[in-house]
């Protein structure tokens, strides 16, 4: 059933975005993107009807919105087929083949807004993306929908697999208090709290460090990333220095991306977004949507020489800040900074983006019966942050990807704070271990 109402504050950021990339002849794909590598033979046309299934569960997935004035329109389209793809030459071409279907844009006005793509590589190889516009998924919503796309699947191939939860609380439902809350007396009295906070800071707290290019008119499209990796041993011994005071070892690695910030800037005030998955209302563990948000944090390394005293004023930034998460980031852009709502970020911001490891673990392992998974590395699009972390927390450690504008920084700029902050880490772990 088709339903319209008012797009959500990042909808409408996002759109805005979207506009002036078209008007610089760019696209980014702002793709929520599951790649995967399965392993077995694999049932294409029970995988059709499963996904079929899926997309009437959720029909997010088949949106459309009306750009100019910034209207969603759930259930705007029908559902669509998986996409098979032809094996090319070899793997290289292949991977090729995948990563043009992934970063396709999407008919945003007419929807529908997500695909799922195979490239069967042999009866038991075949590459899949599962992939979305991020306006109506994140992180979080891939790992709900491919686990209802495994249930279904297992139902269409006779497989013994649990029942489906119920999806108790609906995105377009979420949206829609979301944006009463905001228009109400207290989110507004909210958000004048949290812009006088941030005062000096902005809402895209500006965070240039040294080799700093302060470009203008940058390309946004121009990125080069990197990939690390902190072992096991490392994140075991920085979870024993967070837990006597109260905080994680993802919580660790932000604060000492912070002093590494403050290290190579020079300013007192070190400030970067932090990404929320911003799901705290009861009845959405199971809902499809873009509720992932971002908020400010503010520190001052400078003032809290000792590492202990600064982790403790830094755990107290993390806990005032995440009070305010649920105000939608974009609404408070159009308070501090009406200007910069729906535009790429002109102002060199950081952002940290953690997926720890109890998301995993509450969103549960990738399992598709008959079939084994595996990762299946495909790059995506870009981040409008200057500079952007992703850090991934698994059962042997953390990989952190750094993602960086070369109109900005070039490469050993980004590497120098990198290993400030690899360096901080192992001097913490070495100090403060119980």
């Amino acid at each position: 059933m088709r339903e319209t109402l008012r797009a959500s504050w990042n909808h409408r950021h996002r759109l805005g975005q979207t506009r002036e990339d078209a008007e610089r002849g760019v696209f980014n794909p702002h793709h929520s993107t599951l790649p995967l590598v399965l392993h077995g033979t694999l049932d294409t046309a029970a995988l059709n009807r499963a996904w079929h299934a899926v997309q009437r569960r959720h029909p997010a997935l088949l949106s459309g919105f009306d750009t100019d004035r910034a209207l969603w329109h759930v259930g705007a389209a029908e559902p669509q087929d998986v996409r098979r793809l032809p094996a090319g030459a070899d793997e290289e071409a292949d991977r090729a083949a995948v990563r043009e279907a992934v970063i396709e844009p999407f008919d945003l006005v007419n929807g529908p807004v997500a695909r799922l793509v195979v490239l069967p590589r042999s009866p038991q190889e075949t590459y899949f993306a599962l992939v979305t516009e991020h306006m109506v998924s994140d992180g979080w919503s891939l790992n709900a929908l491919i686990r209802d796309l495994a249930v279904l699947y297992g139902q269409e191939v006779g497989a013994e697999v649990p029942p489906l939860p119920p999806v108790e609380l609906p995105f377009q439902e979420f949206v829609r208090r979301q944006n009463l809350a905001v228009d109400s007396p207290a989110g507004r009295a909210g958000l004048a709290r949290l812009a006088a906070r941030l005062d000096g800071i902005g809402a895209i707290p500006a965070m240039p460090v040294e080799g700093f290019s302060g470009a203008t008119g940058i390309r946004y499209e121009e990125n080069e990333d990197f990939v690390r990796r902190l072992p096991g041993g490392l994140c075991r011994d920085l979870a024993a220095v967070a837990r006597p005071l109260r905080m994680t070892g993802l919580n660790l690695m932000h604060a000492a991306l912070h002093r590494a910030l403050y290290e190579r800037s020079g300013r007192p005030m070190v400030a970067t977004t932090l990404s929320t998955a911003n799901r705290e209302l009861p009845g959405l563990t199971h809902t499809v949507g873009w509720f992932a948000s971002k908020t400010v944090l503010a520190s001052e390394p400078g003032r809290h020489p000792d590492p202990v005293e600064y982790l403790r004023h830094f755990r107290e930034r993390i806990l005032v800040t995440l009070d305010d998460s649920d105000l939608p980031w974009p609404a408070l852009i159009d308070l501090m900074d009406p200007r910069a709502l729906g535009r790429q970020a002109t102002v060199p911001y950081v952002t940290f983006n953690a997926r720890p490891l109890g998301m995993r673990r509450s969103v549960g392992e990738i399992e598709i019966p008959g079939v084994r998974t595996a990762p299946l590395r495909i790059s995506n699009g870009w981040h409008d942050a200057a500079i952007a972390t992703f850090w991934d927390e698994d059962e042997d450690g953390v990989t952190v990807n750094v993602m960086f504008k070369t109109d900005w920084y070039t490469a050993p700029d980004v590497l120098a704070l990198w290993d400030a902050v690899e360096a901080r880490l192992y001097r913490w772990a070495e100090e403060l271990r119980p």
